[in-house]
């Protein structure tokens, strides 16, 4: 059998999507060694680059970037073919000040959000990853590509 299929001892059935769970359950731990031993000052400063967002605000988008693919991805379970949230990133950052919260409680709200959504995840029978919604921008995705995608993309921000 595949390293990414294991078997559900309680119902006997394959699960095949471990893998996609365990990459976007892996991102936190990324994160936090990429941010280790930075000072808080580190956190504010774009690098010089006009118009560059600053490892906090990054941060910032990353939590709400990962609360809004868990309620997407809720919705896509336990709905027909719902239309999906997109994230408004300015609305969301000037609501919640990311640049001016605490570096350490950003990196923990991240980890709380996708430890919320690997929970869903887990819960999921294989059955249901080929589960649609509607993206007003992407169109319709699965909810397997819209995991993958939300991978991609944190992995994507944990390199910067």
């Amino acid at each position: 059998m595949p390293e990414s299929v294991r078997i559900n001892f309680v119902t006997g059935a394959t699960r095949r999507y471990v893998a996609d769970v365990e990459a976007l359950a892996g991102i936190p731990a990324r994160l936090e060694a990429a941010v280790d031993g930075q000072r808080a000052d580190w956190y504010r400063f774009n690098g010089g680059v006009e118009g560059a967002w600053p490892p906090a605000r990054v941060l910032g988008h990353m939590i709400a970037y990962a609360r809004q693919t868990r309620e997407n991805l809720f919705r896509m379970a336990w709905m027909t073919d719902p239309v999906l949230n997109v994230l408004d990133d300015s609305v969301e950052a000037e609501r919640q000040s990311w640049e001016s919260q605490d570096p350490a409680r950003l990196v923990a709200a991240f980890s709380e959000a996708i430890a919320e959504t690997v929970h869903l995840l887990k819960e999921l029978p294989d059955s249901s990853w080929g589960r649609p919604g509607q993206n007003p921008n992407l169109g319709r995705r699965s909810i397997r590509q819209s995991v993958r995608a939300a991978s991609r993309h944190l992995d994507e921000h944990v390199a910067q």
